[in-house]
Formats: C-alpha cells, structure tokens, sequence
C-alpha cells in the first residue's frame, strides 16, 4: 500500500470521526511517523473505546467506506477501497480509556491534523505485540531510536513486565545505551527462582552455610524458618536474606534449638 493512499484513507475516516462524538486516536505505523519515525505502508490504525465503535461505524460506513466483521474480538475493519482501517478497541488485551485518549496529541499527519497516540503508550501498544510468533526486533530497534526521547521507558517497562519478549527487547535497547537502563524496574522474579536464589546464598555464604533453613515466599513477603543453634547465627541468617532482598519484605521466625544441659541426672534416659 502506497504512503499517499494512506494518508487519503486516514483523512477521510479523521474527517468523517470529527464529526461524530468518537473519541479516538491514530495508532500504529501512522502515529509512529507523525511522531518522527519511519513511515508506514501497512494500514490505518485507530484506537476507539468499544461502546464507540457502532457511532464510528455507522459514520464511515455513511462516508463509503465498507464495514467488514473480522473474526478477532478486539477490533473491528472497515476499507477505504483497498486500503484496511482497523478500529481497535482493545489492543493487546487491554482497553482503550478515556485516560489514553487523554494523553494524545493532535499533530499534523499529511494533509490532516489529528489526535496521536502519546510517545509511551506507542511503545507499551508495540512492544507488547512481541511473541514467540513475532519476535523481529530490527523495525522495533529504529522506531525505539526515533521516538527514544518522546517515552516514558520507565512506564514503559512497568506495563510491560509480564512478557519476557519485552523485557528483552528493552534490556538490548539499554544494552545499545539508546536508553538508560537504570529506568528500567526490575521485572518480577517467579517464587520459585527467588526461594533457590535465597536458598543458595544461605548455603554458600561463610557466615551461615546453613541447609537447614527453609525459605519460603509469599506475596512479596519472604519467611525464614527452621532451627539454628544461637542468636548470633539467627541474626546472620536474617543479614544474608538482607543482602538481596529489602529488609521489610523478611520475616525471620528460625527458632533457637534447646541446647541446654540436662538439670538433674535423672532427666538423662
């Protein structure tokens, strides 16, 4: 699809939705290139929330443009001749809101001025597109360099943080110092890779060495429990536990072992 029958097509469906009550926002390749990215030649993005989208329908529908029903539910298509519109609802899951519609920014896009989707919400909308199925990082890598300074990476990286597809990509664009990764918040550990974690460095750690004490995690919230001998080595487990993990999330609750002598000979069996 050529650029120039894009931006025709967008400005037919910005006019038509203008006159409507739709809130909406250009997404995909085309807010990627009003934004200073490469341009586009895939399709027409727009973001709508759902109950809007039999208003926009109707309109473009009364403007030529033709409705089609897609079999995926979180968008729905309609054509400017050969060139694709898609009304997307809720992208990646995740709906459109009236806060995201809050954050664009009207901008010139070719022959028409329309409401952009904001620099982080872009990003957040197309790192999350990566999968096991798409995985080519080389187109995110340029619009990443292009738009670098118009993102929240920190926010970024926090919407982000259930896929490990994203977390890689951001740590390459760290890596590559296109951003700063001291922005980045670490993502989550699984449970069971922070109890071998704490689990190891207890039995490795000169100070205790122990294998005894259980380690186990709730929540954000870690225990410690078992038995150890003196206070001392009670308290050097809990300064181990310390040392990767913050201290408020510990709960110490090792016992101290009865170690005393036996009071009267008689006790001795």
């Amino acid at each position: 699809m050529k650029e120039t029958e894009l931006l025709h097509a967008l400005t037919k469906v910005v006019t038509t939705l203008d006159s409507t009550s739709v809130r909406f926002a250009v997404a995909g390749g085309l807010a990627v290139y009003a934004r200073g990215g490469p341009p586009s030649d895939h399709d027409v993005d727009i973001f709508l929330k759902q109950e809007d989208v039999p208003e926009a329908v109707e309109a473009l529908e009364a403007a030529g443009l033709r409705h089609v029903h897609p079999p995926e539910d979180w968008l729905t298509k309609v054509y400017d001749g050969d060139c694709l519109v898609d009304l997307i609802f809720r992208p990646n899951h995740r709906p459109v809101t009236d806060a995201m519609l809050d954050r664009a920014s009207l901008m010139r896009i070719g022959a028409t001025a329309a409401p952009v989707l904001n620099g982080t919400d872009l990003l957040v909308d197309k790192v999350l597109v990566l999968s096991p199925h798409r995985c080519d990082f080389a187109p995110l890598l340029r619009i990443a360099r292009d738009l670098r300074e118009q993102v929240d990476w920190h926010r970024v990286a926090e919407e982000t943080a259930e896929s490990p597809y994203a977390w890689s990509f951001l740590t390459l664009l760290a890596a590559l110092s296109i951003i700063d990764g001291k922005e980045l918040p670490m993502p989550a550990e699984a449970p069971q890779y922070l109890v071998a974690r704490l689990t190891k460095a207890l039995a490795e750690d000169p100070r205790t060495a122990e294998l005894g004490v259980h380690v186990t995690v709730r929540g954000d919230q870690v225990r410690l429990s078992g038995e150890v001998a003196c206070e001392n080595r009670k308290a050097d487990l809990e300064a181990v536990i310390c040392e990767h993990i913050a201290a408020e999330l510990v709960h110490n609750d090792v016992r101290l072992a009865d170690v005393r002598e036996p009071a009267r000979a008689e006790e001795i069996r």
